[in-house]
């Protein structure tokens, strides 16, 4: 049986149903019956089977703890009754009365029982029933006993008269957690004035049953204590002593029930090292509480939507959910989350998931700031996204989206690119670019989509007591649920809640478009920052002035905004045929065309779209399908589209050659309707087909460089990369004078990309030589020039000596 903790303080009733092999089991002389309830909501058919509660000086005690004795098809045969709990459960007498008893059914004019503020009750499952389990068992109808059937040990043999069929009795007693039962109207209606969130249970059905261990009734301790002092007005003072009578006696339920496990539980949570127990990490998960987990790899916070605990060895799941935008509205995306189960204590901010009270600083990992301050600050920024594309830098890991997002997939790893944010346009776009052409770009591993767990209900008004009093009025100002407005937004026409919390909950994770190598990712907003555009490059591009003046008089009408929003190609021309404008550049490789492209983005600000054959294709309908998709995004960010050395496209076109007649048709007619800016770069513009010619609206002609330019683009490399090393790099007089005076290095004529390259790799070696000998500044000196220059000058000699001059261009 289940024996009260306290036997000589407990008032304990014992009922037993049904004939007894041994009178003894229920005949107790100290326990008297009651007339049957109800009142109770049992099932019709066993309501004769119930006593009344038991009673102290005629009265039923506020708590009762019920152990139901259960036989097969989970009808009782016996209960007990208690004013204590009971701790232990033993294979007595009383279990082998299971002898169904057909009682005389319900008295209708029973007076209603009296019932206690709360019930806790046990179930006892019993398979030990009056009538034997059969077990049907295949055997020998004469089965041999072995030498020891002389010693009598032959209960375990049949003979050869016996039946086939057995009788096999299996004792054994499971015991259900118990569940508490809020008879009190008085506590129910206090519960929905303190519950603000707590998905999955309802509060609002007629009999109230907590199972075991009471989690909601733990996690609103406080907020019952507070609410004990603190009733509405509208409560008559008999109402409110009562009201607080029985919070009072839930409350002391609570601090004796679990007391020792609780209370050293909560003095782990104080320890400097906040400490805590698998059996009780339960106690901070409260829904509606404020988590991080781990999301693509990156601490993310959620709200706890509702937890499911199994046994001490099952994984905890934590269910949660956080604010993302769908393409158009923002909404609740629901995550899951699993706790493994851990031995003895474990330190709280290790675990994947993560209290937000008990959070451990990083403030270097966290850009200086405290992490709810950090998650505050990218949640406005997610916010402004939504408003529309955003042109941006950034410079970090790409978020490996995996299996959880909504659009999985895209590159990972290290990043360092311009990109343009574009929450919106991901839903169109992302599956229709190209394949990728870059072999060098990972990208994570594609798994199965996870079905994310339910979505819950978000209350839209906030608790409130239902008893009659409070039921029938409404009071002045009340406040919305404090969740009002967090779901269901449209980012362009709605205002944002007034609250940090729904910003804290935005992702912290947003789609963009790489431009550096013309894919979408996902970006961590960690990582984003504004665009600091270099108004000066184009003041040291090493070309014609009067190209200067030219290009910076037909451009300056394209500056973008400053913010870094996006201002699209307008449509204010006429309607989508020759709006745009087309640049061509042509000279000799390395003069400076794609550098001026470069310069272009620099001084208007807008995006640069870099596009090559590798991105297009060579076959007519896929350079169609890329080259309208890439126009498409280059109308929509209002970006500058650079076609660099697109002479394969534009080449005349010729009787027997259909092929590419038809990719020169396909190109011409998407240049003709795009309202942008495009530049085409080419070294053989000799080639280009006449009808290409004639929708050119500037061409600039580069001349090759001459000495006077190389040394100032040299003189534009040194300080430029003074000025993007902080002072570290610094490159010997020894070495300038070298450049300027070698007859060496001026034989190379090495173009503006040579000169850049080389000096690219001479800091390669300048860096090398300062880590072996631990110095902290790198310093370029002739010596590294020199040996770029000797590998140079080796290299062209050798393609001078095994190619013919014409296929030899410097």
């Amino acid at each position: 049986m289940l024996h009260p903790t306290a036997d000589t303080m407990a008032t304990e009733r014992v009922q037993v149903f049904g004939d007894s092999e041994d009178d003894s089991a229920s005949d107790v002389s100290c326990f008297s019956d009651a007339s049957p309830p109800r009142q109770r909501r049992r099932p019709r058919r066993m309501q004769h089977l119930y006593p009344g509660y038991i009673q102290v000086d005629g009265k039923v005690p506020p708590v009762v703890h019920t152990v139901e004795y259960l036989g097969r098809r989970n009808r009782m045969f016996a209960l007990r009754q208690s004013t204590k709990p009971f701790n232990r459960i033993l294979e007595s007498k009383i279990l082998a009365n299971d002898h169904p008893h057909v009682g005389q059914g319900d008295s209708e004019n029973a007076e209603p029982e009296q019932r206690p503020i709360i019930e806790i009750t046990t179930h006892v499952n019993s398979r030990r029933d009056p009538g034997p389990v059969r077990s049907y068992r295949r055997r020998d109808r004469v089965v041999r006993q072995p030498v020891t059937a002389a010693f009598g040990n032959t209960r375990d043999y049949a003979s050869g008269s016996e039946s086939e069929v057995d009788e096999v009795v299996s004792p054994f007693v499971v015991m259900r957690d118990a569940e508490m039962t809020i008879w009190s109207e008085h506590l129910k209606s206090a519960l929905k004035a303190v519950v603000a969130y707590y998905p999955f249970f309802k509060l609002s059905e007629e009999t109230l049953k907590i199972p075991s261990p009471y989690r909601i009734l733990y996690h609103h301790r406080q907020e019952l204590s507070t609410y004990r002092n603190n009733q509405p007005e509208t409560h008559s003072a008999e109402y409110a002593a009562t009201t607080s009578a029985h919070i009072d006696v839930l409350l002391n339920f609570l601090e004796t029930n679990q007391s020792s496990g609780v209370r050293k539980e909560e003095e782990l949570h104080k320890l400097d090292v906040p400490l805590a127990t698998f059996k009780y990490f339960w106690l901070l998960l409260k829904p509606g509480s404020v988590v991080y987990a781990k999301r693509f790899n990156v601490w993310t916070p959620y709200i706890v939507s509702h937890i499911i605990c199994g046994g001490d060895a099952d994984p905890i799941k934590v269910n949660g959910w956080l604010l993302e935008s769908g393409g158009a509205r923002v909404e609740r995306f629901m995550e899951s989350f699993t706790v493994p189960p851990w031995l003895g204590e474990q330190a709280i901010s290790t675990l994947p998931v993560v209290p937000a009270a008990y959070w451990k600083e990083d403030l270097e990992a966290q850009n200086g700031l405290p992490m709810y301050d950090k998650c505050l600050a990218e949640g406005k920024m997610y916010w402004d996204l939504l408003q529309g594309p955003k042109y941006m830098q950034y410079d970090g890991h790409l978020v490996e989206s995996g299996d959880r997002a909504r659009h999985a997939g895209g590159p990972c790893g290290f990043m360092s690119s311009r990109v343009v944010c574009d929450i919106t346009g991901l839903e169109k776009f992302m599956n229709m670019g190209p394949p990728s052409m870059d072999v060098d770009i990972p990208s994570p591993r594609r798994e199965r989509p996870v079905r994310p767990p339910p979505k819950d209900h978000l209350p839209k008004s906030p608790p409130r007591c239902t008893c009659d009093n409070c039921a029938d009025v409404r009071p002045a100002g009340e406040s919305c649920s404090p969740w009002f407005g967090y779901e269901d937004l449209d980012p362009t026409r709605d205002t944002p809640p007034d609250d940090d919390l729904f910003y804290v909950l935005l992702s912290n994770t947003v789609p963009g478009f790489i431009l550096g190598n013309r894919r979408w990712g996902h970006l961590n907003i960690a990582h984003l920052k504004p665009v600091e555009t270099d108004k000066n490059a184009f003041k040291s591009l090493m070309i014609d002035e009067d190209i200067k003046v030219t290009v910076k008089a037909l451009i300056g009408q394209f500056a973008a905004n400053a913010d870094g929003m996006i201002k699209p190609w307008g449509n204010d021309f006429i309607k989508h045929k020759g709006d745009g404008r087309i640049f061509l550049l042509h000279g000799e490789p390395g003069v400076g065309k794609t550098c001026t492209a470069e310069c272009i983005a620099e001084l208007t600000g807008r995006p640069l779209l870099s596009l090559t054959a590798g991105d297009l294709g060579i076959d007519s309908w896929r350079v169609e399908q890329n080259l309208n998709y890439f126009l498409d995004l280059g109308q929509r960010y209002g970006a500058l589209v650079l076609l660099d050395e697109a002479d394969v496209y534009l080449e005349r076109r010729r009787a027997r050659d259909i092929d590419r007649n038809g990719l020169v048709s396909v190109f011409l007619r998407a240049l003709e309707y795009y309202r942008g800016c495009i530049i085409i770069s080419t070294n053989r513009v000799g080639a280009f087909d006449k009808a290409f010619m004639s929708r050119i609206h500037v061409a600039l002609h580069y001349k090759n460089l001459r000495n006077e330019d190389r040394e100032r683009i040299w003189d534009n490399n040194f300080e430029r990369l003074k000025r993007d090393s902080g002072g570290k790099v610094h490159v010997s007089v020894a070495a300038k004078d070298y450049i300027w005076e070698s007859r060496d290095v001026r034989d190379l004529t090495w173009n503006g990309r040579e000169i850049r390259n080389a000096m690219q790799t001479a800091l390669a070696l300048a860096e090398a030589e300062a880590a072996e000998e631990g110095l902290d500044k790198i310093t370029i000196t002739e010596k590294h020039v020199r040996a770029v220059v000797k590998l140079s000058a080796s290299f062209k000699d050798f393609i001078r000596d095994s190619m013919p001059d014409d296929t030899f261009s410097s």
